[in-house]
């Protein structure tokens, strides 16, 4: 009897810890190369899935009030690893703060999230020292000069037409 008393209390136990290991396992992790970007960064981010599905893992990014900022897909390779970059910055990206990544493989129970501080746009100050200025800010091809500009020849053009009577008549 005490024998059979210790086969089964070895097949709970091995049950147990089976059952435990089986859902400690993780189904996917992410993570990323820093903990803070500026404007322009490459984010690298990386992580493991479980098993293979045989499906893309979805990556999303949102800022602190949780709006879409990126999303991607990416595969996993063969050792169930995957990795995708994101630039920080652009139109999006209109706040400094927390942002956060979620990940997403084969449905809502494989998911991951992680965080990281976007510092948001970083300026140069113009110096100028004696005849020369380091000017970082650019000049838009298409801004408010170039609509005066293009105002003022469609007038002249105008004014030019009616001032000059066709040489030729049809």
């Amino acid at each position: 009897m005490i024998t059979t008393s210790k086969v089964g209390l070895v097949i709970i136990v091995f049950f147990t810890v089976s059952v435990l290991s089986a859902t400690a396992q993780t189904p996917i992790t992410v993570m990323t190369d820093k903990t803070s970007y500026s404007d322009g960064d490459t984010i690298k981010i990386s992580g493991s899935v479980a098993d293979q599905l045989n499906i893309p893992i979805s990556i999303v990014i949102k800022d602190s009030s949780q709006n879409l900022v990126y999303i991607a897909q990416t595969n996993p390779d063969s050792h169930n690893n995957y990795s995708s970059q994101a630039v920080a910055g652009g139109g999006l990206w209109k706040t400094a703060g927390t942002y956060e990544i979620d990940v997403t493989y084969g449905g809502q129970d494989k998911t991951a999230k992680t965080t990281f501080q976007f510092t948001g746009t970083q300026t140069q100050p113009i110096s100028n020292t004696g005849n020369q200025t380091n000017a970082t800010q650019s000049i838009p091809e298409f801004g408010p000069l170039s609509v005066t500009i293009f105002a003022l020849a469609i007038l002249a053009t105008v004014v030019l037409s009616t001032k000059i009577r066709p040489i030729f008549t049809i």
